[in-house]
């Protein structure tokens, strides 16, 4: 008989459901995520997350809502399954978390899933047990109203998945931020996470809307926070956003939701972030916490089956309200008085120095000569300050250069500038500062421009590498000890790296529930002064270790991060002493034109190039 030619061939249901589980199911956290959201689905009042073995052993969600009837349990962990959609017309009104009927059958292929339920009405409650997509067992068991599911040895008939997690600690983390995310938009649920025997998380039931908040970030962040209340165009905001005087390196603190569904949204990051735009230096974010209620045919949530993104019919109009929210906020919390009181102070400041007068601070203020000649002054003595340093401008040093002999001024400049040798075709000259931070040289091969910041993080680096190798990191006692409080997802991570920074000369000692101490820092880190620069680093750190596994490599980013939050920042006024000391370290480093992180320390621009854009040469 001849061979068939069909190679298309129609999937069989385990496998289809092993690969849809390859979309939902990316990491224990996914399975978290799910099960949260069909106890949030049923009403649940009270959830509480059990975990075992970091998710891959046991993940088991408990909660007290409507439970399922017996006709539901034997199907609800069946693909395409679900009591929210009935018709396509359905999808433009939903207003559940999930709707898509994917999530327990996917979860259910991957894993052994056991079910207790019972619905309100029912004598008895039912128990299923499911393995590997396949039936082991259902019958009639006593239990309370609600729904338990465990979900065991997930991945153990796909172990090539195992290998794309990260460390238990980092999977860990993720859990952590999911069980957090749901419990911070719901005051009104009692949420419990619980590690092996350690409760990661318990957020009573309040009427305070800010009490979950406090549950994770503690009082003294809270009481940073500005509520927002806002409606406008169909829409209602409301939540919470810091005072500006509370902001973080990473955007990991803006917690967005969409009628309470977590998304990851550019545009309202966008929005939040303008509204911040002149009170906020550049790479600083709010902590905010905003919830957009929005009709459901306005927003499109069923794009990908974490139903993570999002894509708003009205992109513009929302991104104003949000923007006008927050601002808004702002405008009329109390941040604004305490603006009003500096300038107070500074004003009666200034009148103690000048003879001036301000009657108010929105009062009308006389010009008279004595204004002037006090302003005159003041200018007269800035010139003076900014001849002996580089504190705010470019400055060039005109003294003998308006002469006719071109020697003189060259020798006038050698004695207000130290030339730095590189190598021996190489050398700088720095002629100024601009900007507070970039460094204008003369050079061996015409001008260039060095970032003083990336220039000071690799002689950081290097030196921290080095005192590192041979066990010589000089330790200072700290006259004031730095307090500082953790989130439990910063305290999972940084449980993972106690022992690396204790070798680097930092040691975190617990001081009391989530609150920690730092008694002694390397000498070398004394810009780290306050718990705000404490939380810098950590997230700093978060952000460029956590996806690694090997030591190594942890101890060099953990070294780099620790370069970054020690050195000059961008806006830091430097002298002329300091400038030419940095030049001559980076002239000595193994690697001296590259920062840590890869950018460059200094662009060179060569006479040639000079002589193009000036049209002298063509």
């Amino acid at each position: 008989m001849p061979k068939s030619k069909q190679t298309i061939i129609q999937l069989d249901k385990k496998t289809i459901n092993k690969i849809a589980a390859g979309e939902v199911v990316e990491r224990p956290a996914s399975v978290v995520k799910e099960l949260v959201e069909n106890s949030l689905d049923a009403k649940a009042t009270e959830i509480s997350v059990f975990i075992r073995g970091h998710g891959l052993d046991e993940i088991k969600v408990v909660d007290n809502g409507l439970g399922m009837s017996k006709e539901d349990a034997a199907i609800a962990w069946k693909s395409h399954t679900t009591s929210k959609l009935k018709t396509i017309e359905d999808l433009d009104a939903i207003s559940s978390l999930g709707f898509r009927g994917e999530a327990l059958a996917s979860i259910a292929s991957v894993s052994t899933m056991e079910i207790i339920t019972k619905k309100e009405g029912q004598d008895t409650g039912v128990f299923v047990r499911i393995k590997g997509g396949d039936l082991e067992l259902f019958e009639e068991r006593e239990c309370g109203l609600g729904t338990s599911i465990a979900v065991k040895n997930l991945f153990f008939n796909v172990p090539a998945r195992k290998k794309f997690l990260k460390t238990k600690t980092t999977e860990l983390g993720h859990i952590i931020e999911i069980v957090t995310r749901q419990a911070m938009i719901r005051p009104n649920i009692h949420f419990k996470l619980i590690h092996e025997k350690s409760v990661l998380l318990n957020s009573p039931k309040s009427k305070n809307p800010l009490e979950p908040f406090i549950s994770v970030f503690g009082v003294e962040m809270a009481k940073q926070m500005i509520l927002i209340n806002f409606e406008k165009a169909d829409l209602t905001i409301t939540g919470f956003t810091s005072n500006p005087a509370l902001s973080r390196s990473t955007r990991d603190y803006e917690m967005l939701y969409i009628n309470k569904r977590y998304v990851k949204s550019k545009l309202l990051s966008e929005a939040i972030e303008e509204a911040y735009k002149t009170l906020l230096m550049k790479n600083r974010y709010p902590v905010t916490l905003l919830n957009i209620e929005i009709a459901s045919f306005e927003i499109d949530v069923n794009i990908h089956p974490t139903k993570r993104e999002v894509r708003f019919n009205k992109a513009k109009e929302i991104f104003e309200v949000v923007r006008e929210a927050i601002a808004d906020s702002l405008s009329s919390s109390e941040l604004w008085r305490e603006d009003k009181t500096m300038l107070k102070n500074f004003s009666e400041k200034i009148s103690k120095q000048s003879g001036l007068q301000f009657e108010s601070v929105t009062g009308h203020l006389e010009v008279t000569d004595s204004i002037i000649e006090a302003e005159t002054k003041t200018e007269e003595a800035s010139d003076k300050k900014s001849t002996d340093s580089f504190d705010s401008h470019l400055e060039f040093k005109t003294d003998g250069l308006i002469t006719s002999d071109p020697s003189t001024s060259e020798v006038l400049l050698a004695t207000k500038t130290d030339v730095v040798i590189f190598s021996d075709s190489f050398w700088l000259k720095p002629l100024g500062q601009a900007l507070n931070l970039y460094v204008l040289c003369e050079s061996s091969e015409g001008i260039a421009v060095v970032d003083i910041h990336a220039a000071h993080e690799r002689i950081r680096y290097e030196q921290l590498l080095s005192m590192y190798k041979k066990s010589k990191i000089q330790i200072q006692e700290l006259l004031h000890p730095i307090t500082f409080q953790l989130t439990k997802d910063q305290i999972a991570f940084m449980s993972d790296y106690l022992p690396q920074l204790k070798k680097l000369g930092i040691e975190f000692e617990l001081f009391g529930g989530d609150t920690y101490i730092v008694r002694r820092l390397p000498v070398i880190m004394d810009l780290l002064k306050t718990d705000v620069d404490i939380q810098c680093f950590i997230d700093e750190m978060k952000k460029e270790v956590v996806s690694l596994k090997d030591v190594s490599d942890r101890i060099d980013l953990i070294i780099t991060t620790m370069a970054c939050h020690s050195v000059i920042r961008s806006g830091d006024p430097v002298s002329v002493n300091r400038i030419v000391a940095i030049l001559k370290d980076l002239s000595t480093c193994q690697s001296p034109f590259t920062c840590p992180h890869g950018r460059p320390t200094i662009i060179k621009i060569s006479e040639k190039s000079l002589e193009k854009e000036f049209g002298r040469i063509v």
